[in-house]
C-alpha cells in the first residue's frame, strides 16, 4: 500500500468530463508506487467555489496549485491507497458518498473483504472500534449500520464467553442498552430478534434491581408480549426460584388480570379414589399446607352421598364423604394457595 500525506483528487468542472473511479491506478508525482485517483464528491459546489477564487472546505492554504489543462478543481487531503482498484481508503473526507446523499467523514475505507478494520491484535487491551458523540444535542447514533443487502445492518460475534454484541449506559446514561426500532407499518417483522440454534433461550432478560427482566408495552392493536410455538413447547414459559410467582397477570384498570382461551390444566390438581364402603382417603401431595385452600368435588354418580370437607395438612389433604358408597368413587380435587 502506498502513503501519501497530500493526496490530490480531481474533480471535473461543471460540464466536464468524470475524473477515475475508486481505487484506479495513477503514477504518483515522486516516481514511487501508484497512487489511486478518485472522484471527489460534490464537484459542483467545488467548482463554483473555485470560479469566485474560494478553495474547497477540505484544502489546506499551502495545498499544491494545480494546472487546469482538465478544467478541474482538485481536493487535496490526507490519505492511503492501494495501486489497484481493490482497496483503497480517505481521511478527511468533506463529500464523500454515503446512504441519503454525501457527508463529511473523517476516515473512508474500501476493501474487497473488510472496508474499515479495528483490532487490539491479540495482545492489547482497548476496543477494536470505538465510536464516539460528545454533543449533548447530537441525536445521532456514535455507530451507525446499513445495508441493502440480506445481511444486517450491524452484526456482533463472539468466539469466547463474551457478547457478541453489548448495549450500555455506561453507568451514568439514562437511555436504553439496546433499542430496536421499526417505522413502515407495513412491516411484520420484529423490532427485535433473537434465534438461538443451542439450549439457552433466543432473548433472555435479567433483571438485578427493581425493573422486570424483560417488559412488553403496546400502544396499538397488538399485544405487550406474546410467545407462540408450533411444537411441544410452551410458546411462553415463566419460571421462578424464589418466593416471587413465576408469572404474575395484573391488572389495575377494570379489564381481567387472566383470561385463557382453550384448555387450561393444573399441576395442583387431579382425581382421587374413595373405595366402596370408605368415607374419606388421604392424598400425599408435597407443597401442601395447612393454611391450602382444596376444593373438590365428586366425579362419580352415588346415590345420597357429596364431599363433606377437604381437609389441608403439610404435605397432604384429606377428602371426606358424607357417607360410605356402595361402589368406588372419583372425587376432582384442585389445590390453591400455598
Amino acid at each position: 500500500m502506498t502513503k501519501r500525506d497530500d493526496v490530490t483528487v480531481r474533480t471535473p468542472a461543471a460540464g466536464g468530463t468524470t475524473a477515475s473511479a475508486p481505487g484506479a491506478a495513477a503514477p504518483s508525482d515522486d516516481g514511487g508506487a501508484p497512487v489511486s485517483s478518485r472522484t471527489a464528491r460534490g464537484g459542483k459546489r467545488q467548482a463554483e467555489s473555485s470560479a469566485s477564487g474560494s478553495t474547497a472546505d477540505d484544502a489546506p492554504s499551502d495545498a499544491p496549485a494545480q494546472d487546469n489543462d482538465e478544467e478541474a478543481t482538485a481536493t487535496t487531503r490526507s490519505g492511503m491507497f492501494a495501486s489497484g482498484a481493490t482497496e483503497w481508503a480517505a481521511l478527511a473526507d468533506p463529500h464523500a458518498s454515503a446512504p441519503g446523499g454525501t457527508y463529511s467523514t473523517g476516515v473512508s475505507g474500501h476493501g474487497a473483504d473488510i472496508g474499515v478494520l479495528g483490532t487490539d491484535n491479540g495482545t492489547g487491551t482497548g476496543v477494536g472500534v470505538l465510536g464516539t458523540v460528545t454533543n449533548p444535542e447530537n441525536s445521532q447514533p456514535a455507530v451507525y449500520g446499513f445495508t441493502q443487502g440480506s445481511g444486517p445492518g450491524v452484526q456482533g460475534e463472539s468466539d469466547g464467553p463474551g457478547p457478541g454484541l453489548l448495549g450500555t449506559d455506561n453507568g451514568t446514561g439514562t437511555g436504553y442498552a439496546v433499542f430496536g426500532e421499526l417505522t413502515n407499518p407495513r412491516n411484520p417483522r420484529a423490532a427485535v430478534y433473537g434465534s438461538t440454534a443451542g439450549t439457552g433461550a433466543g432473548v433472555e432478560g435479567d433483571s438485578t434491581g427493581a425493573g422486570p427482566g424483560i417488559f412488553g408495552f403496546s400502544e396499538g392493536t397488538g399485544p405487550g408480549v406474546r410467545g407462540a410455538s408450533v411444537g411441544p413447547n410452551p410458546g411462553v414459559e415463566g419460571q421462578s426460584s424464589g418466593t416471587g410467582p413465576g408469572v404474575l397477570a395484573l391488572n389495575d384498570g377494570s379489564g381481567l388480570a387472566l383470561e385463557v382461551q382453550g384448555p387450561a390444566t393444573f399441576s395442583r390438581s387431579g382425581l382421587a379414589t374413595i373405595a366402596a364402603k370408605k368415607t374419606s382417603v388421604t392424598v400425599s401431595f408435597p407443597g401442601v399446607t395447612a393454611t391450602s385452600m382444596v376444593l373438590a368435588t365428586l366425579q362419580t354418580m352415588a346415590k345420597g352421598i357429596a364431599v363433606a370437607a377437604a381437609v389441608p395438612d403439610t404435605d397432604s389433604f384429606t377428602l371426606k364423604l358424607t357417607k360410605a358408597p356402595k361402589i368406588d368413587v372419583l372425587v376432582a380435587w384442585f389445590v390453591m394457595g400455598s
